[in-house]
Order: structure tokens, then sequence, then C-alpha cells
């Protein structure tokens, strides 16, 4: 009778028990969701104030983000959207740690997703600065605002559709939280590039449109409004399931001890 018969428990390594998932997956996912949920709820108030203190009336589908959080344009208000984003960058930064624990450190995409959704979070915080401060980053550098919210949509959406792109290899139900934030910037390429070609003489989105009878589904602060909605979805989305992809890192890491120890133990036996 061989060795492996005679050893049973070396034939197949055993599963980490419910108690050690637990303990790599829950504390971490739970204090992330916890810094994810105080950021929601302080960009929450910071947009409702400045909604509540925009000059006449604000119809959020026919007026762009930067709009409410501009001193310029909203000088009662601006600074509460600016400073809601601001805080609400620091609370999410948390969560990114454990986003890195989670997707894995063998790959380079997942680690290149997190890095790249830590700058945009961090061109996020400059802009939320330059609107506090009244610091016009275009005065300093030709387009300087244009560039850094650039980065920053760039970061935060390469961020998290990275990270999608790494777990639907494995988890394919992930495949519709990533198309639910996908789809606006669909719609905001169809629709801009519709307006080129037949509406270049309308200007720059704002109320106006409305009066015109311009539809929404044409309106880019329509998109930019659901872009960014999705975008918090899909970002919550992401560390809810984080846990999952914690525990088959653990069980990975299991099975190879495991199998250190059968090899050990065949090892012994001859």
């Amino acid at each position: 009778m061989s060795d492996i018969e005679l050893n049973p428990r070396a034939q197949r390594p055993r599963p980490p028990g419910p108690s050690v998932l637990l303990a790599v997956a829950e504390p971490g996912r739970r204090a992330a969701l916890f810094w994810f949920g105080a950021a929601v709820l302080v960009l929450a108030f910071g947009v409702g104030m400045a909604i509540r203190q925009f000059p006449g009336e604000f119809d959020w589908m026919y007026t762009v983000i930067s709009h409410l959080a501009s001193t310029t344009r909203n000088p009662d208000g601006g600074r509460w959207a600016s400073g809601a984003l601001f805080f609400a960058v620091l609370l999410l930064w948390p969560a990114t740690h454990f986003l890195a624990r989670t997707t894995g450190r063998a790959d380079i995409l997942p680690r290149a997703a997190v890095a790249a959704l830590r700058i945009g979070l961090i061109c996020c915080a400059a802009l939320a600065l330059e609107g506090l401060l009244e610091l016009d980053y275009s005065r300093h550098l030709r387009k300087g605002h244009e560039i850094v919210a650039l980065f920053a949509f760039l970061g935060c959406y390469g961020g998290v559709l990275g990270m999608y792109l790494h777990r639907i290899r494995e988890t394919a139900s992930l495949l519709v939280p990533a198309l639910m934030v996908i789809l606006p910037l669909c719609a905001i390429g169809i629709t801009q590039l519709a307006l080129y070609f037949d509406q270049r003489d309308l200007g720059w989105v704002d109320t106006g449109w409305r009066e015109m009878g311009i539809p929404v589904w044409l309106s880019f602060a329509f998109w930019q409004w659901l872009a960014g909605i999705f975008l918090g979805l899909g970002l919550g989305c992401l560390i809810v399931t984080g846990d999952g992809e914690g525990a088959r890192g653990a069980r990975g890491s299991g099975d190879g001890s495991h199998s250190r120890d059968r090899n050990l133990t065949l090892t012994r036996n001859r």
C-alpha cells in the first residue's frame, strides 16, 4: 500500500474554516463600508446645501456639477459642495487600502487600478481645494483646471473599471454593475457627437436648453450627474463584494499551506 493511501489526510487539502475567512475579510470590509457610507453622507449633505443656496432655480438635468461648486456661479453654496468633496475624498481613502488588499497582489491590473483610483481621488481633492480657496489653477497653468479635472475623471473611472475587469474574470455577475458604470460614459459620447454634427450653435448646456425644447437625453449635465452617481454605486459594489475576493485569496493560501504539509508528510514516510 502506498504512503498516500496510508495518509488520507495528505490526499486532499482541507479548506480553511469559516472563522479563518471571517478573520481575513469581515473586519476590513466592514470598516471600508463604514468609511464609504460616511463619505456618501458627507457628500450628499454638502451637495444638498449647495443646491439650497444656488441662486435662482436649480435644474440638475441642465446644470453641470462644476456650476454647483463654483463660487462665481454659486457664491453662497459653492464652498459647501467643494468642502464636502474634499472631506469625502479623505473618508474614502481608507477604503482604497481595503481594495488594495482584496484585489490580489499577483496581477498588475488590480494594482494599477487601485493606483489610478488613488490618483483620481487626489485630483478630486485638488479640485475641491481650488473651489474652497478660489485658487483658479488656470491662472498659473494654461488649462490647469481642465487638466486636473481630466486626471480626476480618468483616475476614478479607470480605477473602478480596471478592478471590475479583474474581478469579472472570476465573478461574471459583476458584469451588471460594470455596465451600469459604463452606460453614462457611452451616452455622453453618443449625445455629444450627435450635437457636434447636428446642433453646434447651441453652446454649453444650461437651463436655456429646457426653454428651447432640447430633450434632456441630449444634455451633458444629465448624463454627468448619472455618471457620478453610478460611479459611486459601482465603487460601493466593489467594496461589498471585496470580502469574496479576499476569501479566495485566503483559500488559495490555505491550499498552499496544506499542500506543503502533504509534501512534508510524504517525505517523512519515505
